[in-house]
């Protein structure tokens, strides 16, 4: 029987009847604030679902009408566990808001006026849902914690934000429905926000579209100077009264363990630029850790902890494998766990398990051994933090690092470039640092193999980055721009080429543009997004000195019918290209030896030259030798499409 503190009153209706629909009006409200009227897709999901709560009511009050019934509710206390939650996360989310600053915006204030929808939202859901099934609407802080937890993982961007209503009803769902007998009651198996997180990004990863989310943002800007002290701060108040301890310090050291094996046997990190992520840090202080679905026993808490971090470090695995965002390692385990709740009390208080969680918890009341637990805790966190383990200075918080590590083909390497690029053209305040991370997100697009997407997709993506990464005032990637159209006919928007090509005329100019020079003259050689005006080509290549692509620009310059520039430079330096398997090179060096251009005319050498290049797969001297036949062909420049393009330009540069 429950103490009068915590009974609900005996249900009844009345005035409390009309707060949905007040609830309900409230989401209405929202339709006039400027961000609301600024995007359609998100004026129309909040007006669509207003309305359709204020049907919902309507139709719920004319049944009780002709029934000649009344809408009961029962109101609840609040309860204990709910309302210190809030307080903890209320916290973070002002510390967290006032160290996010994006584009001038603190986003996570932003986003405040749309979490209060998502609030009024889910009290008139749960209300009009309870109605809707014959019950009486149990009026009490349950949603509230779904809300404020939810909220720290996943946000839908505006455009999509119908979804964020659909995750949060899915987790209320999960509560209702999914339930057991536990401690002879019935009760929900499911940590209910730790259900629809789960749901959301399975959906999310099946369909490729978690950039529809703030998911990314979320995971990687929580990791700011102080975040670790502040979670580990905020963690101890929930472990105070709830004695959930045991499972936070069990999955720390699992997952601190799993990461020094991990380096031990790969040579590289586990979890790429940290030893532990702030946002993992974050799950197993205020995800994983609600007492209404853990264990009660200490051995079976300690169990769920080390499970959760083993779960993690699994869950980021097997997603990095699929090619799927590690974000959402922290929430898989959640409910794999809360399904093994029972099973692990049970194993803990029987056999020779029982015997030891029994003298474990008989050695003192629950609240003092609960406070040594704490301090084990917080003496195992001290050195961490001290060690510099926790927020120090990580060789993996470096895109130089991953890049090598790729050079090496070290385990998983590409995909925690691309994770560290992501997170630092994301997170870092370095705006220098956040510009040629785009930009280098731009050539992982074009080169690595993580993203499975189709040749026109990558094209888009890469020139997406770039351009983000131009605007932000990369050199390097207003070069790749043009390179990019040059070499494959792509461009984002003329007006992206036109700015990177202004760029890169001005770089050309400078000790360090060699490799602009090089796309300058080929534009100007080939009449490809300038006039053409190949004397200033020309005089571009010749200043480039031994650089390879300029060699073979002068040496198709000078074959050229009619030309008259001097090859005597160039020949030397195409045969050593050409014998190290260079077929563009063996192509021009086989039709200097056919015209005798500053090298001798030789045409049993051209001949040899021209099948080499062939051989070597040069698509223009296979086209040449096929429609000559026995003849030795005339010259034609090779399409731009088919020349040897030099590697994308980049700040992170690997030998």
């Amino acid at each position: 029987m429950k103490s009068a503190a915590t009974a609900p009153s005996a249900p009844r209706a009345g005035g409390l009847a009309l707060l949905p629909f007040a609830l309900s009006l409230l989401v209405l409200a929202a339709l006039l604030l400027p961000r609301v009227q600024a995007t359609a897709n998100l004026f129309w999901s909040i007006a669509g679902t207003g309305i359709g709560l204020i049907a919902w009511q309507v139709w719920l009050w004319w049944r009780a009408a002709r029934a000649g019934s009344a809408l009961a509710i029962e109101v609840l206390p609040p309860i204990k566990q709910h309302y210190i939650q809030a307080c903890v996360q209320i916290c973070l989310y002002v510390y967290w808001g006032y160290h996010w600053q994006q584009d001038g915006v603190r986003p996570i204030y932003a986003q405040a006026p749309l979490i209060l929808v998502q609030f009024a939202f889910l009290y008139a859901f749960d209300a009009l849902f309870a109605w809707s099934r014959g019950q009486a609407w149990r009026l009490s802080s349950g949603p509230t914690p779904i809300v404020l937890s939810t909220n720290l993982f996943i946000w839908f961007r505006d455009d999509w934000f119908g979804f964020q209503f659909a995750m949060l009803a899915a987790g209320l769902l999960g509560k209702e429905f999914v339930k057991w007998t536990k401690d002879g009651r019935r009760t929900h198996i499911f940590n209910p926000s730790g259900f629809g997180l789960a749901c959301a990004a399975t959906v999310l990863i099946a369909t490729g579209t978690t950039d529809l989310t703030w998911a990314k943002p979320l995971a990687s800007t929580i990791d700011f100077p102080g975040i670790f002290v502040f979670l580990f701060g905020l963690g101890l108040v929930v472990q105070h009264f709830f004695a959930v301890t045991l499972m936070t310090f069990a999955a720390a050291v699992v997952m601190v363990g799993c990461n020094l094996l991990y380096t031990e046997w790969t040579g590289v990190y586990l979890f790429a630029s940290s030893n532990l992520p702030a946002a993992a840090f974050l799950g197993l202080h205020l995800l994983m850790t609600d007492p209404s679905t853990s264990p009660r026993s200490n051995l079976g808490r300690l169990l769920f902890g080390a499970g959760y971090g083993l779960g993690y470090v699994v869950a980021f695995q097997i997603l990095a494998s699929l090619g799927a965002p590690e974000l959402f390692a922290k929430l898989y385990p959640v409910p794999v766990l809360n399904c093994c709740v029972q099973w692990l009390d049970r194993r803990a208080r029987s056999g020779w398990l029982g015997r030891l969680n029994g003298r474990w918890e008989g050695a003192m009341s629950p609240r003092a051994m609960n406070g040594v637990h704490m301090a084990a805790w917080s003496a195992v966190f001290a050195v961490l933090l001290g060690t510099g383990y926790l927020q120090g200075t990580h060789p993996g918080n470096s895109i130089e690092f991953w890049k090598r590590a790729v050079a090496e083909r070290r385990h998983h390497a590409e995909q925690k470039l691309a994770m560290v690029a992501g997170s630092q053209a994301l997170a870092s305040t370095d705006a220098r640092l956040a510009a040629e991370a785009f930009n280098e997100l731009g050539i992982l697009s074009m080169t690595g193999s993580v993203d499975p997407a189709a040749a026109t997709t990558r094209h888009n993506s890469a020139g997406n980055w770039w351009a983000q990464a131009a605007a932000r005032g990369s050199p390097f990637a207003n070069e790749n721009i043009v390179a990019h159209f040059l070499f494959h006919g792509r461009r984002r928007s003329d007006r992206d080429l036109e700015q990177a090509f202004r760029v890169v005329e001005q770089r050309a100019a400078t000790p360090d543009g060699r490799r602009a020079a090089t796309l300058l003259a080929l534009a100007l050689e080939t009449g490809s997004g300038l006039p053409a005006n190949v004397g200033k080509a020309l005089d571009l290549y010749r200043a480039c000195g031994d650089e390879p692509f300029a060699l073979r620009g002068i040496a198709r310059i000078g074959l050229a019918p009619g030309s008259l520039v001097d090859l005597a430079r160039v020949a030397p330096l195409l045969a050593v290209a050409a014998t190290a398997g260079d077929g563009e090179s063996c192509f021009y060096l086989a039709h200097m030896h056919a015209q005798g251009r500053s090298v001798q005319k030789d045409g049993a050498q051209a001949q040899s030259l021209l099948a080499r290049a062939v051989a070597l797969g040069f698509a223009p001297a296979i086209a040449a030798k096929a429609a000559a036949g026995t003849e030795f062909p005339a010259y034609t420049a090779p399409a731009r499409k088919f020349l040897q393009q030099p590697p994308w330009s980049t700040a992170f540069p690997v030998d």
